[in-house]
């Protein structure tokens, strides 16, 4: 039975604990602060529910369904989004369009003009890029798509993701799907049609993707997840040291000292060299602050239904760039999940800041939502005041992939290498989507 600590509460730490604990392994979760869950968190406030961090998760494979449905009690919770919130809305001039989702939607669209959506038919004739190259996700976009397309499609979804900057980002390791259609199928057409053919052959497997949440938000996720993993799972801890000898780690923690085969960090990349380890291991860290975390601000507030005139039959709306705007975009929660706001009233969730504009998210709530209202009333038709209102800033939010992350990621197999035993997890590794981070944890870090 292999003995392993993991320092930190977040998905990632949990769900491995948790797969771990499947596996008949034991596992002890430390985490400093007195709440799991990481980013994951709810605030209920009488009818009214609030997500400070992630909103939802796509269950996009039957491994991650699997999973999920392993946990004791989560099933029960699981509210899946109405199917009638699919709309994703892209603002441009001042108003909300939606995106296209089929072929005569992308024909007829006023999202797009003529000339922009004649520029996608040139995508499968442009050869792919050297298989070694690296380009940024805003110049692959307007290779293949074209500017417009980048403008008013891609710009305000990798805002929405990353609250980050495409000309930055890096298309291999931000979004290692969109890179690998164009080096496996020659392009983003040519393999869209790929996937269409080997779907109706059957080459792969039909699975019922999905958005979920849980009726009392997110954060019931992590608690259900600590609840299995049976007193393993410790808060409020001050560890005082880390020590490494023979390919074991002996962690000390308030008052008390314990010895591990493995050692997982789930920590941000910039808290890692705050770990009492000693200063071989804390030096070979130094190299993963260079990972950019830019701050977010997240606000949600709720008001009259009758006090808007959009409305709201989506997921939400994104905003690009170009639109020189204040926010990234709003979620419209209560159109997707029930016992979010009272009846007569609806939820938005509105996210600022970013590499966009970083100077923007703050931790004044009066000045924030100020700005938002503003913005609001202009995209939204709202009226009124807002009945209820929750604000979280996120100092360091997202971590950013930005072009030369391969060298970050050679950086912390090297660490892995040189200290036997110790592995390095979270979303600055394999992804930030909650989706990807479950994955990870159920294959476990990279040996």
């Amino acid at each position: 039975m292999k003995k392993t600590a993991i320092i930190g509460s977040g998905i990632t730490a949990l769900a491995r604990a948790w797969e771990l604990t499947r596996q008949g392994h034991s596992c002890t979760v430390l985490e400093g602060g007195d709440r799991i869950g990481g980013a994951i968190q709810s605030h209920r406030q009488g009818p009214y529910l609030a997500e400070a961090g992630p909103n939802s998760i796509q269950v996009n494979s039957p491994q991650v369904d699997a999973f999920l449905q392993s946990i004791p009690g989560l099933q029960a919770r699981i509210v899946t989004a109405d199917a009638a919130a699919k709309k994703r809305y892209i603002v441009r001039s001042g108003k909300l369009y939606a995106v296209p989702m089929n072929p005569w939607q992308a024909v007829t669209t006023a999202l797009w003009s003529i000339g922009g959506r004649l520029r996608v038919l040139k995508e499968p004739f442009i050869p792919p890029i050297a298989a070694d190259s690296e380009e940024s996700a805003a110049d692959f976009v307007r290779r293949r798509l074209g500017d417009e397309l980048y403008q008013y499609a891609i710009n305000p979804l990798i805002g929405g993701i990353y609250a980050g900057d495409p000309e930055q980002l890096s298309l291999r390791y931000a979004f290692p799907k969109l890179h690998a259609l164009e080096q496996n199928h020659g392009g983003l057409i040519r393999g869209a049609i790929a996937k269409m053919r080997a779907a109706k052959q059957g080459k792969t497997p039909k699975f019922n993707k999905r958005i979920i949440s849980c009726k009392d938000g997110l954060a019931e996720l992590p608690q259900l997840l600590s609840q299995a993993l049976q007193g393993s799972v410790h808060t409020n801890v001050s560890i005082d040291a880390i020590r490494h000898s023979d390919k074991q780690w002996t962690i000390t923690w308030n008052g008390q000292s314990r010895t591990f085969d493995e050692l997982i960090l789930t920590l941000p990349a910039h808290a890692l060299g705050k770990l009492p380890f000693a200063g071989t291991v804390r030096h070979a860290f130094g190299p993963l602050t260079a990972i950019d975390y830019p701050p977010v601000s997240v606000l949600s507030l709720a008001c009259k239904r009758s006090d808007l005139a959009h409305p709201l039959d989506g997921f939400g709306a994104l905003v690009p760039e170009c639109e020189r705007r204040s926010i990234l975009g709003v979620l419209f929660p209560s159109s997707l999940f029930p016992g979010r706001a009272p009846e007569d009233e609806v939820l938005l969730t509105v996210f600022v800041g970013g590499e966009r504009q970083p100077e923007l998210a703050t931790e004044d709530t009066a000045k924030l939502t100020s700005l938002v209202l503003a913005e609001l009333r202009e995209l939204l038709g709202l009226q009124g005041e807002p009945t209820f209102v929750h604000h979280r800033h996120w100092p360091k939010a997202i971590p950013q992939y930005k072009l030369g992350y391969g060298e970050i990621l050679h950086r912390i197999e090297q660490i892995e290498s040189d200290f036997p035993g110790l592995r390095l997890a979270g979303n600055y590794r394999t992804g930030i989507s909650l989706t990807y981070c479950i994955e990870s944890a159920m294959s476990g870090p990279k040996p």
